[in-house]
């Protein structure tokens, strides 16, 4: 009978759990979050049958199987999570629905009625929309001229008057506001997402989909976002929502199927769930918490809160300040907020947090310390170095290695193999290379034994690096980077699409860097990261509005600091 047994007492949602009034327990959660259990009636669905299902998918590329006979599906007016380890299939599956992959074997039912979706547009034509975990939109554009393509006029046609009324109007509408005058390019990432959902919205999309959406949100937008999630699924829509964040999961959805191996392994209402179970089901085995710290366990352990991510710091007294940042500031008129009068310090043996909501000068921090950008003013050191006029390769030679947030437009080249990829900090010098000729067994090599230090997968060194998962593409940035002995560390949201595991052995070789006496400066939407770290900078319209200690930090006083004068409110990071 699959997930829709028991459907005439407690609706389209799920198993037989309901309370004595016979709601059940996916119609409760929403009236949580709604602060609403006052016994009002809600009305049934209009049928039982799935909004979507897909039955027996398979997807092969080349000799690696990406999905092998998964049945998923998802009914009209839910929330309903996909989960799994990086590389489980979840986005390949869901790019299937999207018309991204041609299945090689399965059907796709809307409605209970076979469809085949050979295209994006296709899947647009029938309501289908996915909101991918990196941006496909144009990024010169702004965000009314990113809704109005692919109408059927030319886009000189086109009244853009119109369609910024109309996206401000949707973006309104919905609680995700966005600016209709900046190009895609200046925009955070979060911001970038929400222009894509609008978009999906303006073009009638009743199935959407989306991958890591909250990824780089900061704990007010998450709360602003899932109340306009829950808006959207109130009137029928469904949203398919994939994720690692198990906390996320718990707090607002209805339903969540768990991927392992390319296969659905199970399907559950999220109230039977657990977060230990959920990690049970996704690798097979209980994914411990690091140790929390005395100063912080409280903090970090609150009701729905994340488990601590970080372990007391191993090594003794901090070492010489090894990176000075000196009223640095990086003035770009495109972008909507400007990096004014930055100053820092980081030791060495010490993770200096930065905290902020996205695009409050993050980006241009880390690309004024990395070399990416040239300063309008201050001074860059790392050790007695002045890195002005250095070039980004100068600053990579002193030691300064760097995981963007932008995995796919700074981290990567997509079209080059995962070996390339690997060695691009030193494919032109020994012993990768002499007199200007690449090793390419030598580089080979390297790749491999990477590959299977961290977990990258599929394990084929050949294999271009733009058809890997999300989170194996995260892999190859951190096995890059970590893999040597940087002395300074620069991480801005690394964590964004790997799942519990590697997210704790991830965070775990960064300590290990710490604890060798690197500096590392970790940039973080996450407010339960950011506390675990030896000091938190807080940045909000540019600049660095307070520097705390351990002990001074919390997440109601750091949660402040990101928001105030934006008008954002404060929410927990669930």
């Amino acid at each position: 009978m699959g997930a829709y047994a028991d459907t005439e007492s407690c609706g389209y949602r799920g198993k037989p759990n309901c309370d004595d009034r016979g709601r059940s327990a996916a119609e409760l959660a929403q009236r949580r979050f709604a602060g609403d259990d006052a016994g009002v009636t809600m009305p049934p669905p209009a049928a039982a049958i799935p909004a979507v299902r897909l039955d027996t998918i398979a997807k092969r590329f080349g000799d690696v199987v990406a999905i092998e006979g998964a049945t998923f599906e998802a009914g009209p007016g839910e929330i309903h999570a996909l989960l799994g380890e990086n590389g489980a299939g979840k986005t390949s599956l869901m790019n299937v629905l999207a018309g991204v992959y041609r299945p090689d074997g399965g059907t796709i039912r809307l409605d209970g009625r076979p469809v085949t979706i050979p295209s994006p547009e296709a899947a647009k034509r029938l309501g289908i929309g996915m909101v991918h975990q990196e941006q496909r939109l144009v990024s010169r554009f702004t965000a009314p001229e990113n809704v109005a393509l692919g109408h059927a006029h030319p886009r000189w046609h086109l009244p853009l008057g119109a369609f910024r009324a109309l996206a401000t109007g949707l973006s309104a509408r919905f609680g995700m506001p966005i600016d209709a005058q900046v190009p895609v390019w200046a925009m955070a990432l979060g911001r970038r997402q929400r222009v894509e959902l609008v978009k999906l919205l303006h073009h009638g999309a009743r199935i959407i989909i989306l991958d890591e959406p909250t990824a780089t949100l900061a704990p007010s937008e998450v709360e602003a976002f899932f109340g306009a999630l829950r808006g959207l699924v109130d009137e029928g829509r469904t949203v398919i929502f994939i994720t690692h964040k198990l906390d996320e999961v718990l707090r607002y959805t209805d339903r969540v199927t768990v991927m392992r191996a390319g296969a659905v392994f199970r399907t559950m209402a999220t109230a039977e769930a657990t977060r230990p179970g959920l990690n049970r089901l996704m690798v097979g085995e209980d994914v411990p918490a690091p140790a929390a710290t005395p100063a912080s366990a409280g903090d970090a352990c609150a009701e729905g809160a994340a488990p601590p991510v970080v372990a007391e710091r191993a090594g003794g007294p901090l070492g010489e300040v090894v990176l000075r940042l000196e009223r640095v500031s990086v003035v770009d008129p495109a972008q909507p907020v400007q990096l004014t009068e930055a100053s820092l310090e980081v030791r060495a043996g010490e993770v200096l947090a930065i905290a902020g909501i996205a695009g409050n000068g993050q980006a241009q921090l880390a690309e004024a310390i990395t070399g990416l950008v040239g300063l309008s003013g201050g001074s860059v050191h790392v050790g007695a170095r002045n890195l002005r006029g250095l070039s980004a390769r100068q600053v990579a030679d002193l030691g300064v290695a760097y995981v963007p947030e932008d995995r796919r437009e700074v981290g990567l080249v997509l079209g080059q193999s995962v070996a390339t990829n690997l060695a691009l900090r030193r494919f032109d010098r020994r012993p990768l290379a002499r007199f200007g000729i690449v090793d390419r067994a030598r580089m080979r090599r390297d790749a491999v034994g990477l590959i299977a230090r961290y977990g990258i997968r599929p394990p084929d060194p050949d294999v271009a690096v733009g058809r890997l998962s999300g989170g194996n593409q995260q892999r190859v940035i951190i096995a890059r980077e970590l893999a040597g002995t940087p002395r300074v560390i620069v991480v801005d949201n690394f964590t964004r699409g790997l799942d519990p595991r590697s997210t704790r052995q991830f965070i775990g070789e960064l300590w290990a860097h710490r604890d060798r006496g690197a500096a590392v400066v970790w940039i973080t939407s996450d407010l339960g990261e950011a506390l675990e770290c030896d000091r938190v900078a807080v940045m909000n319209r540019g600049r660095v509005v307070a520097v705390l200690g351990r002990a001074e930090a919390s997440r109601e006083r750091v949660g402040l600091l990101m928001v105030e004068d934006l008008g954002v409110g404060v929410g927990s990071d669930g």
